[in-house]
């Protein structure tokens, strides 16, 4: 392989972080929505901004994930245990601090961060079901469904644990081909997975 050719291979894996001033037009509308939602772009909603239907369809469903019947905690436990199992560092680190400001105890993000159970049985039983749900494909078995509704969740849940899950695809995915870099909000949360036995 000649050095010109890896050069245009490398250039073409690059992607643009897009500001409201470079994204496509179609695209703008929704990086001014998570401008007001965040204070600021993050580097992952610049990056999707490339494909404007990617990056609305993502924005919706989070916006969809926060009416579902999850507390602000549950849906970051769900969150974050879809992040970790991805293995996607740069939204553990987001959703380590936000989990932080809405509430979440500081051993139970560790706890997740590190691939610990959680001390609160019935947000380990979310996280357990949530880990399953992504281990086997959506093939949990019936036992294990009726241990979830048994720790008081319910039918509608389930569900709602696959949206969040749908969330957490479209940014992880993301982030492992375009290897986003951190910004600065999230830096004092960086995260790489532990080795767990």
């Amino acid at each position: 392989m000649s050095l010109n050719s890896y050069s245009c291979e490398t250039e073409l894996m690059d992607f643009k972080i897009y500001t409201l001033e470079t994204a496509p037009d179609e695209s703008k509308g929704a990086l001014q929505q998570a401008e007001q939602t965040f204070k600021f772009i993050p580097n992952l909603e610049g990056i999707l901004a490339e494909s404007p239907a990617t990056l609305k369809s993502g924005m919706a469903l989070w916006d969809l994930f926060e009416t579902t019947s999850f507390t602000p905690i549950e849906q970051q436990v769900i969150y974050l245990t879809a992040n970790y199992e991805h293995e996607c560092s740069y939204c553990v680190a987001a959703h380590s601090g936000l989990a932080k400001m809405v509430g979440m105890s500081a051993e139970d993000i560790e706890a997740i961060r590190n691939g610990k159970p959680l001390i609160d049985q019935k947000l380990q039983a979310l996280r357990h079901f949530t880990k399953r749900m992504i281990s086997e494909r959506g093939w949990v078995g019936d036992e294990e469904i009726e241990e979830f509704l048994a720790a008081g969740y319910t039918r509608q849940q389930i569900l709602e644990v696959i949206l969040g899950i749908a969330v957490k695809v479209i940014h992880n995915y993301t982030n492992h081909i375009a290897k986003t870099p951190l910004d600065k909000a999230f830096q004092p949360y960086t995260w790489s997975k532990p080795s767990v036995p």
